[in-house]
């Protein structure tokens, strides 16, 4: 996320008061069972600046709370449920009071080696295949990782894959789906034999990959609560079903964080991590941490409230949800007295709010250029392009661009730059898409201070792609002159 410089950073008691205080109260506040605090806004207003000053402006460690944290910053793991899981939520070394040499995730680390070795035979098999295209192959694969087409009760669409990397037709989407799965159906790794007795399939460790198989939520769920509950509480044996799958002994070595009692999970970016997460979330992990012995504080940042985004968040965690806290652009006071501590000139402060429409991450980029003087360097454009539009997919930078050509847009005027058949479906994804869009505008239109600075990044980047499409904009009166 693109930070201030230290001096241009506003205090979040001072720019967001009542979220900051609401945010702090919750944290503070919460002693026992389960809650879960959704943050919501378009990319780019502050949801991980809110959570980063109202946690370093509270003592957490001393007021009992281990602090974990998923965010979908590595755009590599994304997509891999148990690289979410291993990598980013179970760390490796953990922050004082921890011993940073100690693993305290034994169980969901095993659960998670077990499920890699599961991948590289799939891979293994695939890779002797001639029948396949390697496009399936990938794509299989990737639904692996993802731990989604395991699970029997999990219904499965394009959604929950990545078909742009592909190169597919849109009207092959629903064929090349098919096609994956019934290739999944015939791979043999996958099946699971119940002939064994399972006395012997414990002894060869094939009840933990037959699970997998089957439930990776219910697995990896049991594991992780074992580890957390060893962690925060007097519980230094795994649940008896976890144990006997894992095949752990019937003790272990207490690995108790003194001090700690309550977990602090944040889960940021959650539109980028939501495809991979969300099953595992609502229907094992959340029931699962309601009935553990520690109390949990879950907060999920994200563009959409939580209810918006998935029905299942209010069937089926209703009861746990806390009021939401939802960031809005800064007023012309708040903005004026950011730009104010920033140094910048009175007589600069009206234009500027006006560019930026006091949207957080544009009244930083223009805190920053007229501060600094780069506004102009060919690596701030770059910059600004590049947060603008880290989550978009490469067709949707595109349409971005065109849309930054266009002096509104509309269904009319993205004709000028995309096929007909798609148009529809570009206009839906602008209107959706908050953090490039001016909310002040009767019509849809970019963000003045951004469409600026993406033509000119344009410009800088590609000279004749921008006479390009200057020339087709004009063409239909979608850009002003040079």
């Amino acid at each position: 996320m693109h930070r201030m410089s230290e001096d241009s950073k506003p205090d979040v008691d001072t720019s967001r008061p009542s979220e900051a205080t609401q945010l702090r109260t919750t944290i503070e506040g919460h002693r026992q069972g389960l809650a879960i605090c959704g943050i919501s806004g378009p990319g780019g207003i502050g949801k991980s600046y809110l959570i980063d000053n109202v946690l370093s402006s509270l003592d957490i460690t001393q007021s009992g709370w281990m602090a974990l944290r998923v965010d979908a910053a590595h755009a590599e793991v994304r997509d891999d449920f148990f690289a979410l899981i291993d990598g980013e939520i179970a760390r490796r070394s953990l922050a004082p009071p921890a011993d940073a040499s100690m693993d305290y995730f034994p169980n969901t680390r095993r659960v998670a080696a077990k499920q890699r070795a599961i991948v590289t035979r799939v891979e293994a098999e695939l890779n002797a295949r001639d029948d396949v295209s390697e496009e399936v192959k990938q794509a299989v694969v990737a639904m692996l990782k993802s731990a989604r087409f395991l699970n029997q009760t999990v219904s499965y669409s394009q959604k929950f894959l990545d078909l742009t990397k592909y190169d597919i037709e849109p009207d092959k989407v629903g064929e090349f789906m098919d096609e994956t799965l019934a290739v999944v159906k015939t791979l043999k790794t996958l099946r699971d034999s119940e002939l064994m007795p399972d006395a012997v399939r414990d002894w060869l460790g094939m009840n933990l990959e037959s699970r997998l198989k089957r439930d990776p939520y219910g697995v990896t769920t049991e594991a992780l609560v074992s580890d957390l509950s060893a962690v925060l509480t007097d519980e230094t044996t795994p649940h008896s079903s976890l144990r006997e799958l894992l095949r752990s002994p019937s003790s272990r070595e207490r690995i108790r964080i003194s001090g700690l009692d309550r977990l602090l999970l944040v889960i940021d970016d959650y539109e980028a991590l939501e495809a991979t997460l969300r099953e595992f979330l609502i229907s094992s992990l959340i029931p699962r941490l309601a009935d553990a012995r520690f109390a949990t504080l879950l907060i999920i940042a994200g563009r959409d409230d939580l209810e918006a985004t998935n029905p299942g968040w209010g069937q089926h965690c209703k009861r746990y949800l806390a009021d939401p806290i939802r960031l809005r652009s800064f007023d012309e006071e708040t903005a004026a007295q950011l730009m104010e501590a920033a140094g910048i000139p009175e007589a600069r402060r009206a234009r500027i709010f006006e560019l930026t429409k006091g949207f957080p991450l544009m009244l930083s980029f223009a805190i920053e250029e007229a501060t600094t003087g780069e506004g102009g360097s060919a690596l701030f454009l770059k910059k600004v392009f590049d947060r603008t539009t880290r989550w978009m997919t490469a067709d949707q930078r595109d349409w971005f661009v065109y849309t930054c050509y266009l002096d509104e847009v509309n269904e009319d005027s993205l004709r000028l730059f995309i096929p007909e058949e798609d148009i529809e479906r570009v206009q839906d994804w602008f209107e959706s898409e908050a953090s490039i869009r001016d909310p002040t505008s009767a019509t849809f239109r970019v963000l003045p201070l951004l469409r600026e600075k993406v033509i000119r990044y344009i410009e800088v980047r590609s000279p004749a792609r921008d006479r390009e499409l200057r020339n087709r904009a004009q063409a239909g009166n979608g850009t002003p002159s040079p």
